[in-house]
């Protein structure tokens, strides 16, 4: 299904964005998701979110839904 109507992207095209290991910034810069009217910056984030799983990086961050547990 159509995510982001502004600019034609799918929820299948941002999972796959996800589990390619891009992180949330650069997806939205590669397809635009969220950046223009903003209806689906949540969406955006909630696929992302579930699409990912959890953080590879040594640092997590503090505010990220997706961080590994301690």
């Amino acid at each position: 299904m159509i995510v982001c109507s502004c600019h034609a992207i799918s929820d299948w095209d941002l999972q796959e964005a996800a589990r390619a290991g891009l992180s949330h910034a650069e997806i939205v810069a590669q397809t635009g998701a969220g950046s223009d009217c903003g209806c689906c910056r949540e969406d955006v984030a909630d696929i992302l979110s579930s699409a990912a799983g959890p953080c590879r990086g040594a640092e997590a961050c503090a505010a990220c839904p997706r961080r590994r547990a301690a």
